[in-house]
């Protein structure tokens, strides 16, 4: 039935209506002469129906023999209207160009899409597609899926196994990330165990290796904690990657200075610029900064991407400025940056003690602290194997 809508569209029909006569001769008329009628129907002694542009031609000998009178009430199909638009040559080239554009985009790529990804960024995977061939704009028919996957793996160290499908005008590529090894040193490199600051030893437990210090012991940056060297039992010595877990208690100090003049960086406007992109086209609608923030907009119609998208760079004109603080907003903007610092070096850290002070001058505010803290205090570095002269045995 669509198929057939389609034709009677391309050729054109016409609705009519016919009244008076005899109704029923003029139907049989029509069958035999092989006029075409559908949609009929009658309504208030009045036929209604549709016929082809040939039938019509035909029809006017038809209700004349049966004494109907026949009105036009709609014309419908292209034939139709290109005549109701001959006048208008560049509505039709419009169509026409619509008409060619669509078919031309259709067998193109309009986006990439990434998936998989959580290290790699999806910017870095697309340039690398790009690089390849896989691009916006060029024909989907023409990219040889598999050489493109062979090429892009080999220039992504970072990721193990890749996909690309296209679907319609979008390429979708997914990926798996290979798995990070954290142990990046080899088993067999001996090594020792160090301390990395000053401290008192609080626990000790080697793991693989010699320990070298007692709980207790008070011990200096450097001091070798575990050695790699292990003596066997037979007297001789074999060399080992030592490892082990060594807590200390160790001093830590932080002071943070907030002077009453503060230079500051004031905003002074927002300067927005826009970019149209189509395709691989892209069209600045102004001058735009290298430090511009940058947020793109892409045009969406029924869950499809389109290759049309629209980029806003704001840049922000700064002002440098000197503000004045009294003694009180000193002192707060120091602690505040006081306790954001303490934040970040003790993170890891446990503290046992604290104090802490705060002295205000006419240049400022001085925040200091002073901690004791158990922490960690083991580095593992490599050992440096000598060659030892070899004794004789007498």
């Amino acid at each position: 039935m669509l198929l057939l809508n389609f034709f009677r569209f391309i050729f054109g029909y016409i609705s009519f209506a016919a009244s008076g006569g005899f109704p029923e001769r003029f139907i049989n008329l029509c069958r035999l002469r092989g006029i075409n009628l559908w949609n009929l129907k009658s309504e208030n002694s009045v036929i209604y129906a549709c016929t082809d542009c040939a039938g019509y031609k035909k029809i006017r000998s038809v209700a004349k023999k049966s004494g109907m009178r026949v009105r036009i009430k709609q014309k419908h199909g292209l034939p139709f209207f290109l005549n109701r638009h001959s006048r208008r040559s560049g509505v039709i080239v419009g169509v026409c160009f619509c008409v060619a554009v669509i078919s031309i985009l259709s067998t193109r790529i309009w986006s990439i899409d990434v998936t998989g990804n959580v290290r790699v960024p999806a910017e870095k995977i697309i340039s690398v597609f790009e690089e390849s061939g896989v691009r916006k704009g060029v024909s989907a028919n023409g990219i040889d899926i598999g050489s493109v996957e062979i090429s892009a793996l080999q220039k992504l160290p970072e990721i193990s196994w890749l996909n690309i499908n296209i679907d319609g005008s979008a390429a979708r590529i997914e990926v798996r990330e290979t798995e990070i090894n954290d142990d990046n040193s080899q088993d067999d490199e001996p090594s020792d165990i160090v301390a990395a600051r000053d401290g008192q030893i609080v626990v000790l437990r080697p793991f693989n290796g010699t320990q070298e210090q007692k709980i207790g012991n008070p011990v200096l940056k450097g001091d070798l904690l575990i050695s790699g060297i292990e003596e066997n039992k037979d007297l001789t010595v074999s060399f080992c990657r030592a490892s082990g877990y060594v807590v200390a208690r160790t001093n830590r100090s932080v002071n943070v200075e907030q002077k009453c003049k503060l230079n500051v960086s004031k905003a002074v406007s927002n300067k927005d610029t826009y970019i149209l992109d189509f395709l691989i086209f892209s069209i600045p609608l102004g001058k735009i900064s290298g430090n511009a923030y940058r947020e793109t907009s892409s045009l969406f119609i029924n869950g499809v991407t389109l290759p049309v998208s629209v980029t806003r760079c704001t840049e922000t004109l700064n002002e440098e400025t000197t503000v004045n603080l009294n003694e009180n907003q000193a002192n707060m903007l120091a602690t505040l940056r006081f306790f954001e610092k303490c934040t970040t070096e003790f993170r890891y850290l446990k503290t046992e003690n604290s104090s802490i002070t705060a002295v205000k001058n006419k240049s400022g505010c001085m925040v200091s602290g002073d901690f004791v803290c158990l922490e960690n205090i083991g580095k593992e570095v490599p050992m440096d194997i000598e060659e030892m002269p070899k004794v004789s045995e007498e």
